[in-house]
């Protein structure tokens, strides 16, 4: 997975269930001040990240992702391990 389509579904994901607007996703963006998310917010984003990349991370992965950047990352990172593990 490239980071062009880990960023596209993200951003998506952002819009569609949390009703970001498009303007407010940037890589330096974070999740609480940018985009107004809870910690509930971060648990439904986190399991849908999940769902939607397919990732078996660990949900504590995610708590030190504070940026839209650091999750394209993380996701782009763990996707590739899961494939090279022949998981993915």
């Amino acid at each position: 997975m490239t980071h062009d389509e880990a960023r596209a579904k993200l951003r998506e994901i952002l819009m569609t269930d949390f009703k970001v607007p498009e303007a407010k996703i940037t890589d330096d963006a974070t999740f609480r001040g940018a985009f107004g998310m809870d910690s509930l917010d971060a648990v439904d984003f986190i399991y849908l990240c999940t769902k939607s990349f397919g990732l078996k991370a660990d949900v504590s992965a995610f708590r030190e992702l504070h940026t839209f950047k650091l999750v394209v990352d993380f996701v782009v990172a763990e996707s590739e391990k899961q494939r090279a593990a022949g998981g993915g």
